[in-house]
């Protein structure tokens, strides 16, 4: 329910920005239909299902209507890469907050948005240049943004920042309005606010600052990480929790059992596995692939993996339990149960 009032809400501030009127009532009717058939095969009552059917809409459209555009509704912000999952994420997010969202992509126009084929052209024009384009092509981009030396706020949405450290460096140094930060979640969480945001220094502290107001609406919770650090982070916060999953799913994957039939037998632990794997497998494949081959402190993640089984199989494989048990305690001594074995 909460989840359905906070869309009210985004739908509210779009349809103020586009003149639309809140109330639509063939589009109440589709709502109302489609909620009541969805409790029907939930085996909800249909005098309650009504009920909890028109509270849930007349409470969406007092949402709507309390709806009060931003002061910030006359800045634009361009989104180089808008086709892309990121992209889109930040074209709805400040579209939500009343801002002027135009998008350039390499792919053409994006559906419901303005379309910038220039990117200079793009660039000069916007108060704000977010850039949520796949990492290999997010160095290039931003030397052409660069030498356009634009007056705008820019900032990048790259998972990991070796690729283009030179050029935040540069761009710092040059005394551009610039600073990297890092969604430290994809396109669909919700709510935002228990999401994570990384901001690192590229050299202007105050466009740090900048961004960070540009996301505070979100509720995420926001960390400062220093350029020199932050690909040594994610190297397991990414590379190592994405390396394990995988290993899990194609460990699965070669079993001699189809999935259905281990889920229909699954325990919590396994049934909790199995649904973060797929859902990490639904990523873009060439990002889960640049997590993997693209920062620098992944290869030591990927020597300490193979280590670290090493040393379960020969606990395991012991005379007795002495050597496992000691090394159970020592992991959970670091996540926080200090309970004696």
């Amino acid at each position: 329910m909460a989840k359905r009032l906070h869309i009210a809400e985004q739908l509210g501030v779009e349809k103020k920005l586009l003149g639309l009127p809140v109330v639509v009532p063939d589009t109440e009717d589709r709502v109302f239909t489609r909620l009541l058939t969805e409790s029907a095969t939930r085996g909800i009552t249909l005098s309650f299902a009504e009920g909890l059917a028109r509270l849930l809409i007349d409470e969406s459209v007092r949402v709507q209507d309390l709806v009060r555009l931003p002061p910030s509704a006359k800045r634009r912000i361009l989104v180089v890469g808008g086709a892309g999952s990121m992209g889109r994420w930040l074209s709805r997010y400040f579209r939500s907050r009343g801002y002027e969202v135009v998008v350039h992509d390499i792919a053409g126009p994006v559906e419901d948005y303005p379309f910038e084929p220039d990117l200079r052209k793009g660039v000069r024009a916007a108060d704000v240049v977010a850039v949520a384009v796949p990492m290999t092509a997010c160095g290039e981009v931003l030397e052409q943004i660069a030498a356009v030396e634009p007056s705008a706020l820019l900032f990048d949405v790259a998972s990991l920042k070796a690729p283009i450290e030179k050029q935040l460096r540069s761009m710092g140094a040059a005394g551009l309005r610039i600073a990297s930060i890092h969604p430290v979640f994809g396109p669909d969480l919700w709510p935002l606010s228990s999401g994570n945001i990384t901001f690192s220094d590229v050299g202007n502290s105050v466009a740090v600052l900048e961004v960070k107001e540009l996301f505070r609406p979100s509720g995420a919770s926001f960390v400062d990480v220093s350029l020199d650090h932050h690909d040594e982070l994610m190297a397991f916060l990414l590379s190592l929790s994405h390396l394990c999953l995988l290993t899990f799913a194609r460990c699965v994957a070669q079993s001699p059992f189809d999935l259905a039939g281990l889920r229909r037998s699954a325990g919590t632990t396994f049934s909790r596995l199995s649904d973060a794997a797929s859902g990490l497998l639904a990523d873009q494949p060439a990002l889960l692939r640049d997590i993997q081959a693209l920062n620098p402190h992944t290869p030591l993640v990927h020597r300490r993996i193979r280590d670290v089984l090493d040393d379960w199989k020969r606990a395991a494989e012991s005379s007795d339990g002495t050597e496992f048990y000691r090394l159970l305690e020592a992991a959970r001594r670091y996540f926080g149960d200090g309970k004696p074995l």
